[in-house]
Order: structure tokens, then sequence, then C-alpha cells
């Protein structure tokens, strides 16, 4: 197993688009950091919006976690699965007598793998970038917080936020393996993973028409039964100083991840889908 995931391993990275997507995230950080400069020119230095070295890592990887990211999981999903379909490559790896099964955990392991890196080093990368682009604050405010916290504090919360935010984009990459295996092509793979990246973010828009006679709290469940939004708001939620919506949101994800991950798992390993 452990060379089966190596050889896969090693056939992303051959890709140019892989490197050019880890190249990105430097520039990334760079334009949130440009980006939150300006927008501190605006913004109270007494709110939690205002970025500081403290808590910019974690400012700019929720405005990057439900663009960019989830953008970055859609287009693997097509190299990883869809792509070598097509180039007859998944029929050369079975040729070396690997079961389904194993092929399929190596790609989830070798997709999860890849996300854990990259949302690692944005994370350093941020840090980097808040250390020398904004002021170092002593204490500073964080969302849903009476007390303002500290550097070390507002690192324990930036660690948890990209935790809940790692377990977002799994729920995300269960969706698009799902995707990816009931296309055969990847403009099908990409079009499907962006419509339902689409449709995530317009149906909690269009309910909102709908509060007064939803109510306020079936409402707030509606938003974050969609990946976006919990990535939007969700997670600022969860690690409120009265957390809301845990587990709710902990469900929803789980729902996510096993339905969509255990159907394309069933359809992978069927021995005709690929003949």
């Amino acid at each position: 197993m452990m060379r089966l995931f190596i050889s896969e391993w090693y056939r992303l990275w051959k890709r140019k688009s892989t490197w050019l997507m880890f190249a990105a995230i430097p520039l990334m950080v760079y334009a949130a950091g440009s980006y939150f400069q300006k927008a501190n020119e605006k913004t109270n230095s007494m709110l939690p919006q205002y970025s500081v070295f403290g808590n910019f890592s974690v400012l700019s990887f929720e405005e990057m976690l439900m663009t960019v990211f989830n953008f970055m999981v859609i287009i693997l999903a097509a190299l990883i699965v869809t792509d070598e379909y097509r180039s007859g490559q998944l029929r050369m790896v079975m040729l070396r007598a690997y079961t389904f099964g194993k092929l399929f955990w190596a790609k989830g392991a070798v997709f999860t793998t890849l996300l854990l890196m990259f949302t690692c080093f944005y994370f350093v990368c941020s840090y980097i970038a808040g250390f020398f682009m904004f002021p170092h604050a002593e204490r500073f405010p964080l969302f849903y917080r009476s007390e303002m916290v500290d550097v070390w504090e507002g690192l324990v919360y930036n660690l948890a936020f990209y935790s809940l935010g790692f377990l977002s984009l799994l729920a995300l990459v269960c969706v698009m393996l799902f995707i990816s295996v009931v296309s055969h092509t990847t403009t099908a793979t990409i079009g499907i993973g962006l419509g339902f990246y689409l449709f995530s973010l317009m149906y909690p828009y269009v309910c909102g028409y709908f509060q007064p006679l939803l109510g306020n709290e079936v409402y707030m469940k509606i938003i974050f039964s969609s990946i976006p939004m919990i990535q939007w708001q969700g997670i600022v939620f969860m690690l409120a100083e009265q957390p809301r919506y845990v587990g709710w949101i902990v469900g929803v994800l789980s729902f996510y991840s096993l339905a969509f991950g255990g159907a394309a798992y069933a359809l992978f390993t069927r021995k005709d889908r690929w003949i």
C-alpha cells in the first residue's frame, strides 16, 4: 500500500499544475496581506477584523478557504481521478495487480496529504507575512469573544481554525471524489464541481428571503448545511466564547464525508466502471 501511495504521490507532483498551485500560495498570502492593509485604513483597531500579526493568519485563511482552496480541491479531483482515466493511467496502475479498493484509498490519501501540505504551507507563509506587514499588538480581539487575547492564545485559536477549515476541505474532497468518479471528462468534473460550489453559495442566500417563515434557528441550520458557509461563518461560531451549532456542523461535515465518500468508493471499486 505504501508503495502505491508513493507512486501516486510522485505522479501527482510530475504535473506542472500541482507545482503552480504550491507556488501560488505565497502570492495568495501577499494578495490577502495587501487587501487587509488597505482594509485596516478604514477599520477601527478595536474590531476583530482589524489585522495585526496575531490574527492575520486566520483572517486571510478565512477569505481564501471558501474561495481559492475550494477551487484547488475541484481542480485536483479532476487531475487525480478523471484525467488519469482519460489518459489511460488508471489501466496502467491496475496492471500492477493492485485492487480498485487499494487504488481508491491511495488516491484519497494522496489528495488529503497534498491538501494538508498546502494548508500548513499557507499557515507558515501567513505568519511570516503577518510579522512583516502588520502591527504587533500585545493583545487583540477575536470574533464573538469578550476578552482580548495575546499572541500565544491567538496562535491556539488560529490552529483550531485551520484544523476545522481542513476538515471542511476533506468533506469537499469526498464530494469531489464522487463527482470525479461519475464524470468521465475533466471538463465535466470541473463544471459539476463549480456547479455544486455555486449552488452551495446560492441556496442559503435564497432561503434568506424566507427567514421570517422559517425562524432564525432553522434558517441558521440551513445556512450551515452548506460547506462554503461553514467555512465562512460556521467555524467562527464553533470557536466563539459560547460555541454554537457545533453538533450540527460536525454532523453536516460527517454526512458529506460518509455519504459522498462511500458512494465514490462503491462506484470506483466497480470493476466494469473503468473497462
